[in-house]
């Protein structure tokens, strides 16, 4: 099974008339992603689509990545690394600081994305 499948099945996404949707109790079903796009993209381009982040953040994401580290929490052993797709949280490696997703999700300005990757950013010089 590959990673995208792997991502589709941890967020119990539906497949219908070529398209992924979310399915959640007591919420509407919600277009993710066409099967066009599910076959163009990669699994960063996937991941943050089901996360709702904009493009302008998958790209700097996607040039980065190697900055950093996927986590998820654990309730006993805290936050862990694991592979991209099952990720819930990305720490970049030079700073340790540990963005989720959701937060990711409310930066809506572009000023105020700027400033957060300047930040990371003065850790690697």
């Amino acid at each position: 099974m590959d990673d995208k499948q792997k991502l589709i099945e941890k967020h119990c996404l539906i497949h219908e008339e070529n398209a992924w949707y979310s399915v959640r109790d007591n919420a509407h079903k919600h277009l993710i992603v066409k099967d066009a796009y599910l076959e163009r993209t990669d699994l960063l381009g996937l991941l943050f689509r089901i996360n709702k982040l904009c493009m302008g953040k998958l790209k700097y994401f996607r040039a980065h990545i190697d900055r950093f580290e996927p986590l998820k929490y654990d309730y006993k052993a805290g936050f862990v690394t694991v592979p991209l797709w099952d990720a819930d949280f990305l720490r970049h490696r030079a700073s340790g600081y540990i963005l989720d997703f959701r937060y990711l999700q409310t930066i809506t300005k572009y000023d105020d994305f700027l400033a957060l990757v300047s930040e990371l950013e003065q850790f690697e010089a």
